[in-house]
C-alpha cells in the first residue's frame, strides 16, 4: 500500500514526478455545517477526519466512480480532483516517504552514463530532491547508493531524520507552505515506511501539525509511537478486532485503515462493515494485489464489477456508522454483557501488528484467500464488549454490541436517562427489540452479533431516522452540484469505465450516430517484468427491486476487426471471479450480466461471447429466469485482447413483461441523447423540489410530533419520483430514485414506530 518498494503500479520514477500524493478525508459532515460534535473531555484528540464512512485507494474517485458520495466515501489515498476537494470541503493528508527509490535518469537530468554509479546516484537524488523541496545538495543528509536490482529504480536513498537538518527543515517547510497555500486546515502528512522514523522527528512533526489542527498517518511503527498517529493503515485484512483494541490501549488516537486486497460479495462486506467499521477499522477499496496490481486497471475505482455490488450495502450501513460517530464515544458504557467473561477493556491474546523489516519498510505480501473470520477480524479469542455512543436517551444512545453472537445487555437506566417510553431499536434489522425495565436497569437481548441498537423514545428514534433521510437528500444535491462542476453528466455518466474504459465513437454505429469502441494491445506499465493485454469496457448498474422473480433479458450488438480469440469466461465461483480480476493477459470479448439478490451472496454472473475474427454487427442475448427476486443488475461489456478492435451498440435490458421498455440509459452511446437532454432540462426543477422535500423532512425531524408530517412527506416523495418516472427518465436518475426509495422506507418505519407507541 504505502511502501515505495512494494506497491505495484506506483514506481519511484512516477513518485519523483509526483512528490506529494494526497490522502483526502471528507469533513463536510454531511452538510451539518460544523466539523464535528463536541467530544467528551476525556476522549483523545483525533485528527484523522473520519466520520464513519469508507476510503478509496488511488484514482480520482469523484470522477471515476459514478455517484461516489452515496457509497459513504470520505477518504482517498492517492489524490483527488481539486474541484472535488473544494466542493466537498475535504481535508488532505499529503503523502511523504523517507525512503526514496528513483532512477539515474529522470526529467531534466540523466546521469546514467557516468562511470561512477555511486556518485551518479547521489546526483540523481539531489536533482530529485531539489525539484521536490527546492534545496540543493540534500544527499549529504541521506544514505544514497546505486541499487540496480531495485524494482522501482536504480537509486536508493534513505533520509536522515535523526536531527533537524536542512533536509528535515525543507520537508516540513514545503508541506506547511502547501497547506497554507491551498487553505488546508484539516488532514496532515501521511508517513510511508515509518517503522524507523526517529521519535524526535515524529514529536517535532506532530507539534507543528497539531498546532494547525493537522495530524499524522502511518503504515508501520512501533507500539510506543502509536500515540502520535491519527490514521494507521495497511494492506489486506491484517487488523483483527483484538489488535484494534490493543492499539487504542497503547494510545492510537484515530482510525485503522485497511486497503483490501480482494473484492468482496455483498454478504461479505456486510459482515466486514458490521464488525470492523464500528471498531474504527475503515474499509479502503484497493486492488486484489498479486501480479495484476501493476496494471492500469486493477484499482477499485476502475472496477465496477467490484464496487457496484457493494454499493447497496454501503448505502445501508454507512449512515448508521455516521450517526453513531456523531453521537460521540463515551468512556463509560453504562452497560454490561451478561455473558462477558472478562472485564471491559481486556483484549485477549496479544495479536500481531504490522510487520516491518530492518529498514523500516512494511512487509507487503499477497495473502491467501480470506475466510469470513479473517474478513471480520473476529476470532474465538475476541472477548465480547459493549461500547456506548451518546450521552442519554433523550437524544438517543447507541450501543455497539461487539460480539459475534446474540448477547444479553444490562444497562444502567439512571445513568442513561432511560424512561418508561424508552425502547430498544435494532439499527441493522430496523425493528424494536423486547426489553425489560426493572430495579434501575434496562435489559434486552440482541438477535445476532454484532449489533448496533439505539435507546430512545419512539419519537426520538423517528426524528433520528428522519435526520438521516435529510442527510441522504443533502448528499444527493451535493453530488449533483459536483457533477456539474466536473462535467459529469448523462449520457456519459450512464456508463462507468471498466479497467481502461473505451471510447465513445461517433464514426461507427449500427443505428444512430455512435457506439462504444474498444481496442486490444500490450503494454508493460510500471512493472517491466510483466506484460499486460489491454482491458477495456464499460458497465451500467440498474436497480430492479423485483418483488417476485421475473424474466430478465439483455441484448447487445457488436462488430469486430481482427480479434484473435474469444475464450470462454466462466465466473461461477468466487475463486474464478478473483482469478478473472487478477488476470494480466486474456482473450475476453464478451458481455456479462451480474445479478444481485437480497441475500448478499456472490452475484450471479451470466456471460455470452461474441465471435472472434472480423465480422459485421452480431446480436447476442442473455435470458435469465431467476428463482428469487432480483435486487440489482449490472451490464458489463469486456474486451481483454492483445490486438484487434470491437464496437458495441444498441443494448437493451428488460425485466418482466416489458416488451418495448429499456432499463438502460444511453444504450446506443450517442453523444446527443434525447433522454439526457430532457433530464438536464428538468434538472433545476427537480433539485428545487428535492430542496423543498429536504426542508420538510428537516422540519419534521425537529418537530414535537413528527407523526403529523409523515403523510404529507410521503406525498412529496411520490410527486418527486413521478416528475422523473412520468417522463420516462428513470434511467437518467438512478441514484436519485434509490434515495427516494430510502426516504419512503424510513417514513414507513417511522410510521410503524410511532403507531405502535400510541
Amino acid at each position: 500500500m504505502f511502501s515505495a518498494s512494494a506497491v505495484a503500479g506506483r514506481s519511484s520514477a512516477r513518485r519523483a514526478h509526483l512528490p506529494w500524493v494526497a490522502i483526502v478525508v471528507s469533513l463536510w459532515m454531511l452538510g451539518m455545517g460544523s466539523l464535528a460534535p463536541a467530544e467528551p473531555p476525556s476522549a483523545p484528540r483525533d485528527f484523522s477526519g473520519w466520520r464513519g464512512g469508507i476510503g478509496i485507494t488511488f484514482g480520482t474517485p469523484s470522477r471515476d466512480v459514478v455517484d461516489v458520495t452515496e457509497m459513504g466515501y470520505e477518504i482517498v489515498w492517492g489524490g483527488e480532483d481539486p474541484r472535488a476537494v473544494k466542493a466537498l470541503g475535504v481535508s488532505v493528508f499529503r503523502y511523504w516517504n523517507s525512503i526514496v527509490e528513483t532512477s539515474l535518469k529522470g526529467p531534466g537530468y540523466d546521469f546514467s552514463q557516468m562511470p561512477d554509479k555511486e556518485e551518479a546516484a547521489k546526483l540523481a537524488f539531489d536533482a530529485w530532491m531539489e525539484r521536490g523541496y527546492g534545496v540543493k545538495g540534500l544527499s549529504k543528509y541521506a544514505d544514497v547508493r546505486y541499487h540496480p536490482q531495485g524494482a522501482y529504480g536504480d537509486v536508493y536513498g534513505s533520509m536522515d531524520l535523526s536531527t533537524e537538518n536542512d533536509l528535515v527543515k525543507a520537508v516540513i517547510a514545503r508541506y506547511m507552505q502547501g497547506f497554507e497555500k491551498d487553505g488546508i486546515t484539516h488532514g496532515g502528512i501521511g508517513l510511508d515506511n515509518a517503522g524507523k522514523v526517529p521519535r524526535e522527528f515524529l514529536e517535532a512533526l506532530v507539534r507543528r501539525l497539531n498546532a494547525r489542527g493537522l495530524g499524522v498517518a502511518a503504515n508501520g511503527c512501533p507500539d510506543e509511537y502509536l500515540t502520535y498517529i491519527d490514521f494507521f493503515g495497511n494492506e489486506g485484512f491484517p487488523f483483527s478486532i483484538n489488535y484494534a483494541r490493543r492499539a487504542r490501549e497503547k494510545g492510537l488516537r484515530g482510525i485503522l485503515g485497511e486497503f483490501t486486497m480482494q473484492h468482496l460479495s455483498g454478504g461479505e462486506i456486510d459482515a466486514y462493515l458490521k464488525s470492523k467499521l464500528f471498531n474504527g477499522i475503515v474499509f479502503f477499496g484497493y486492488t486484489n494485489g498479486g501480479t495484476a496490481a501493476g496494471a492500469r486497471y486493477s484499482g477499485y475505482c476502475s472496477r465496477p464489477d467490484v464496487y457496484n455490488h457493494q454499493r447497496w450495502v454501503l448505502r445501508k450501513l454507512v449512515p448508521i456508522s455516521r450517526a453513531v460517530q456523531r453521537a460521540g464515544r463515551q468512556v463509560a458504557p453504562a452497560a454490561r454483557l451478561a455473558s462477558a467473561a472478562a472485564p471491559a477493556g481486556q483484549s485477549g491474546a496479544t495479536p500481531a501488528g504490522v510487520a516491518i523489516n530492518a529498514e523500516g519498510k512494511v512487509k507487503e505480501l499477497k495473502r491467501s484467500e480470506a475466510g469470513l473470520d479473517r474478513i471480520t477480524g473476529r476470532s474465538a479469542e475476541t472477548a465480547p464488549l459493549v461500547a456506548r455512543y451518546g450521552r442519554d436517551a433523550a437524544t438517543g444512545v447507541y450501543f455497539f454490541v461487539d460480539s459475534g453472537q446474540p448477547e444479553e445487555v444490562i444497562c444502567d437506566a439512571q445513568e442513561l436517562g432511560v424512561g418508561a417510553d424508552t425502547l430498544v431499536f435494532d439499527e441493522f434489522t430496523g425493528r424494536v427489540l423486547d426489553a425489560k425495565h426493572a430495579a434501575g436497569t434496562l435489559t434486552f437481548r440482541t438477535p445476532a452479533g454484532p449489533s448496533v441498537v439505539q435507546l430512545a423514545s419512539a419519537s426520538t428514534v423517528a426524528k433520528n431516522l428522519l435526520a438521516r433521510a435529510a442527510e441522504g437528500l443533502r448528499l444527493q444535491l451535493t453530488q449533483r452540484a459536483l457533477d456539474r462542476e466536473l462535467g459529469t453528466r448523462f449520457p456519459h455518466k450512464a456508463w462507468s469505465r471498466f479497467c481502461q474504459a473505451g471510447k465513445w465513437d461517433a464514426t461507427v454505429s449500427r443505428s444512430g450516430k455512435g457506439s462504444l469502441a474498444v481496442v486490444g494491445g500490450t503494454y508493460t506499465g510500471t512493472m517491466p517484468q510483466w506484460k499486460y493485454f489491454n482491458r477495456q469496457g464499460a458497465a451500467q448498474f440498474v436497480s430492479l427491486n423485483q418483488t417476485d422473480p421475473q424474466t430478465i433479458v439483455l441484448r447487445c450488438f457488436s462488430k469486430a476487426q481482427d480479434v484473435a480469440t474469444s475464450e470462454e469466461v466462466v465466473l461461477d465461483t468466487p475463486a474464478a471471479r478473483r482469478r478473472h480480476f487478477d488476470a494480466r493477459e486474456g482473450h475476453a470479448y464478451c458481455m456479462h450480466l451480474y445479478l444481485d439478490y437480497q441475500d448478499g451472496e456472490w452475484p450471479e454472473v451470466h456471460t455470452v461471447l461474441f465471435s472472434s475474427g472480423t465480422h459485421d454487427w452480431e446480436e447476442k442475448s442473455i435470458r435469465v429466469e431467476p428463482t428469487r427476486p432480483v435486487k440489482t443488475a449490472m451490464v458489463l461489456l469486456e474486451f481483454h485482447q492483445p490486438e484487434g478492435a470491437a464496437w458495441f451498440d444498441d443494448l437493451s435490458l428488460t425485466s418482466g413483461d416489458e416488451t418495448d421498455g429499456n432499463r438502460l440509459a444511453a444504450a446506443g452511446f450517442e453523444q446527443e441523447d434525447s433522454a439526457a437532454v430532457q433530464a438536464q432540462e428538468i434538472g433545476a426543477g427537480y433539485e428545487k423540489q428535492v430542496q423543498a422535500l429536504l426542508e420538510s423532512v428537516e422540519a419534521a425531524a425537529n418537530s414535537a410530533n413528527p407523526a403529523d408530517a409523515l403523510p404529507a412527506l410521503a406525498k412529496q416523495v411520490d410527486a418527486l419520483a413521478a416528475l422523473v418516472t412520468g417522463k420516462g427518465l428513470a434511467a437518467c436518475f438512478p441514484r436519485e430514485l434509490r434515495d427516494l426509495d430510502d426516504v419512503r422506507e424510513k417514513l414507513a418505519l417511522c410510521a410503524r414506530l410511532l403507531a405502535a407507541r400510541e
